[in-house]
């Protein structure tokens, strides 16, 4: 046994100076003569050209050819803030909505157990892998419920904004 250990300081003890011997070895410089590249604008309309170069900001004079394939596409709305986005509120509703599924499925399960557990009905052992809602298991269904409130709370005050802010409540439920 005490070999072992003292193999394993050994071990240890080499492998730390070998990572710090390592990172004190020179880095490669690049070489200062390397030229630099000077992008101009007809490098800009072939990066263009192959789907490399996005702009953001207002768009430059359209030659007639681009124009009528600008006449086919609908500009997205644009909003002065995401909170008149009715896109955003439903994406955000929709990501509550699956952790309020989320966590009232294990406020479920927990219920589940306890009235099994009260006619004797239990899984052996304890899966030590899992989380545990509390100490008790009063206490676990006290705080799943808080957190399945906490998400009904914050759909209820997402709503509310969404409301002052003129967008349609049928947003929200979709």
């Amino acid at each position: 046994m005490r070999t072992l250990t003292v193999a394993l300081a050994a071990i240890l003890a080499l492998a730390i100076a070998n990572s710090s011997y390592a990172g004190e070895k020179p880095r490669a410089r690049q070489a200062p003569n390397q030229s630099k590249k000077v992008w101009t604008n007809d490098y800009l309309d072939q990066l263009r050209a192959r789907g490399l170069l996005s702009i953001v900001g207002p768009d430059a004079p359209q030659e007639p050819s681009q124009a009528r394939a600008a006449d086919s596409y609908t500009e997205p709305s644009v909003y002065v803030s995401r909170l008149q986005d009715p896109a955003w509120y439903a994406q955000k509703t929709a990501d509550l909505q699956a952790q309020l599924e989320t966590r009232q499925a294990a406020l479920y399960v927990q219920q589940t157990a306890i009235s099994l557990a009260a006619d004797r009905i239990t899984q052996p052992g304890v899966a030590m892998y899992k989380t545990n809602a509390g100490v008790t298991p009063a206490a676990g269904l006290a705080n799943l419920q808080a957190q399945v409130n906490e998400i009904q709370n914050e759909i209820n005050e997402l709503g509310e904004l969404a409301r002052v802010n003129g967008v349609a409540p049928g947003t929200l439920r979709s």
